[in-house]
């Protein structure tokens, strides 16, 4: 069974996460969940990983999973979330590194904007980082977002779900998707995992207007020059993604983030794309097929 960790921000406040600890360790991975879901759901692919010699941690972040009491608090988020919570990353780094083992950071999702502004913010803070199903090169769209976010939210509605921005930015992923099932059929193949999100009132609640103007915030500037310039030559970086996941442009954005990393000097970066697979990469019908693959990378 996981255990309960945490990290105390520089507010003060204490963001919650689950570890699940390995007997005879032999590696640590680090991880940053993606929006709308929570630590919990890395149960499987945790244990899995346990079970070979690797200890995990899996950190939920503000208004979700262990950091919600309820469904009433999803998706709240303060001034600076995004910043902080990069910041909270760093400090699980630096907390599993203390048992002296190399220490991998993963991000998913809305974490792989976030393992993508650490490599920026703390060069070389970790041994190895994995960025999975992300995107990148959408610079002018998300400043635009942005702008438009600052517009829209206000100290009244900011922890309000806001249908427009939740639309603008999750609208075409379902679209994506012809003949789908459900508008989560963006997420995998697997019908199960699908319909077991649908179910999980702590799963795909809407995101509020602080949200997305934090959110936003972030991604207008994480592929910046001067912060991507940031990133040190010397990071290890793998990013993976499933060709159809929408949220990473059909591999479009994650063939760009590696190629970008590689015009900056970055030597040693894997690109790993399946085929048939959609954004949850860990919960597709072949998923230990990536955790194996994801196993090796830890161990190289």
């Amino acid at each position: 069974m996981p255990e309960i960790f945490e990290v105390t921000i520089s507010t003060g406040r204490v963001l919650d996460g689950l570890h699940w600890p390995a007997e005879n360790a032999k590696a640590n991975l680090c991880v940053q969940t993606g929006m709308a879901e929570y630590a919990k759901r890395y149960d499987h692919f945790a244990t899995w990983l346990a079970e070979r010699g690797v200890n995990v941690w899996v950190l939920d972040t503000f208004g979700q999973g262990e950091n919600a009491e309820s469904p009433d608090v999803l998706e709240i988020w303060p001034v600076n979330a995004f910043t902080l919570n990069v910041d909270a990353i760093h400090q699980m780094d630096e907390m599993a590194k203390k048992n002296g083992l190399p220490t991998v950071q993963m991000g998913h999702s809305m974490g792989s904007f976030m393992v993508q502004s650490l490599i920026e913010r703390y060069p070389l803070g970790t041994d190895k980082v994995i960025i999975m199903g992300s995107n990148g090169g959408q610079a002018g769209l998300m400043k635009l977002g942005y702008f438009l976010a600052k517009l829209m939210v206000n100290d009244k509605n900011r922890d309000k779900p806001n249908a427009l921005l939740s639309a603008m930015g999750l609208g075409s992923y379902a679209k994506a998707i012809k003949g789908a099932r459900t508008d989560c059929d963006w997420l995998s193949y697997n019908v199960n995992n699908v319909d077991a999100y649908i179910a999980d009132p702590y799963c795909g609640h809407e995101a509020t207007a602080g949200f997305w103007k934090e959110f936003l915030k972030a991604l207008s500037v994480i592929w910046d020059k001067d912060n991507m310039d940031a990133v040190a030559d010397g990071e290890k970086i793998l990013v993976i993604s499933g060709e159809e996941d929408p949220v990473g442009q059909m591999g479009k954005g994650p063939r760009w983030l590696a190629e970008t990393y590689r015009k900056l000097g970055v030597k040693d970066v894997t690109l790993k794309i399946w085929p048939h697979m959609r954004h949850e990469i860990l919960n597709e019908d072949d998923r230990e097929t990536v955790y194996q693959y994801i196993l090796d990378y830890i161990f190289s």
